[in-house]
């Protein structure tokens, strides 16, 4: 059971914004939703809890624009095959306690062509470039927090469904990166913890919990 606390912070501004493996989310302009929050969950069910905050956001955006994000496997959110909003979760240690799951969302809201570096201008979108709105942070928050709190209460089997209807790599063929390791196959479903299954060409299915992946092009 994952239950959300009442530590909810958004910033109009990050300076050290991140993303998975250390890599820099670009938040240094008051043009999007940063936000984290405090969850009480089990660290078996990070993979699981990065799948629900996606489809809350995802959830979100399609309230307030009815546009349909896709999901990239395991926590980007894409509008147009280019990047919407990033998750990211991570432990929290506790002294004598369970350790809390710290959820981090990046989600641009109000971003111009000319307001992302131009290593990413091909790649990153904004919900105004998609659609034109300004919507308020406030708005686009509240809209989150409560697509989060009704997807924790959501039956894991329905959630997961939801999930594999939402994320595009399955299906195709991709590869898995882990430092110099590279992992190449198809990619089946997603399992009731999250897990990506991945065929390879030997005929044989692994399990992934996560994986950095540049699918798609």
């Amino acid at each position: 059971m994952t239950t959300l606390q009442r530590d909810v912070l958004a910033a109009e501004t990050q300076t050290a914004g991140h993303g998975r493996q250390g890599k820099a989310w670009i938040s240094e302009k008051p043009l999007g939703l940063w936000v984290s929050l405090l969850l009480e969950t089990s660290p078996s069910h990070l993979p699981l809890l990065s799948l629900l905050g996606s489809l809350a956001a995802a959830d979100a955006v399609r309230t307030l624009t009815r546009l349909e994000p896709s999901l990239k496997w395991p926590n980007d959110l894409l509008l147009q095959n280019r990047k919407l909003a990033g998750l990211l979760v991570e432990t929290v240690s506790r002294k004598n306690q369970p350790p809390l799951a710290l959820l981090g969302l990046g989600l641009n809201l109000h971003h111009q062509a000319s307001d992302f570096p131009t290593s990413l201008e091909k790649t990153a979108i904004s919900l105004f470039q998609a659609s034109g709105q300004l919507i308020p942070r406030a708005q686009m928050l509240a809209a989150f927090l409560n697509s989060l709190a009704c997807r924790l209460l959501q039956p894991i089997p329905a959630a997961i469904q939801d999930g594999r209807n939402a994320c595009l790599q399955l299906g195709q063929t991709l590869t898995l990166r882990f430092g110099s390791t590279e992992i190449t196959g198809v990619a089946e479903t997603l399992d009731e913890r999250g897990h990506l299954h991945l065929r390879l060409s030997d005929g044989s299915v692994r399990q992934f919990a996560s994986g950095e992946t540049d699918f798609p092009a």
